[in-house]
């Protein structure tokens, strides 16, 4: 039998505001590392890329960041208002704490 995987990680999904340039890759890219800085020392093991389009027709895309912190393991304290695009596991808008897969 193999021995259970018992490691965990921390994610966030984020996103554009909607609207006039939800589309821009270089803006949410810019948006995702401010976010990264914000978190303090953590160690960043994968970034996915999504796209939605919208019921217009528009794309939407977001990124997923897969990370951990490097020093307690614990998240700092939050002081996101909830109003920059970012959002937890499946979220499109607000903010919650990063996730834990």
């Amino acid at each position: 039998m193999t021995k259970p995987i018992t490691s965990q990680m921390y994610h966030f999904t984020q996103n554009n505001p909607e609207g006039i340039g939800q589309d821009s890759v270089p803006a949410l890219l810019r948006r995702v590392a401010t976010t990264i800085e914000q978190l303090g020392p953590v160690e960043v093991y994968d970034l996915v890329m999504h796209n939605e389009v919208t019921e217009d027709g528009a794309d939407w895309p977001s990124i997923t960041v897969y990370f951990d912190y490097k020093n307690s393991g614990e998240p700092e304290d939050d002081e996101g208002d909830g109003e920059d695009g970012q959002s937890g596991q499946d979220g499109r808008r607000g903010q919650d704490e990063p996730g834990v897969s």
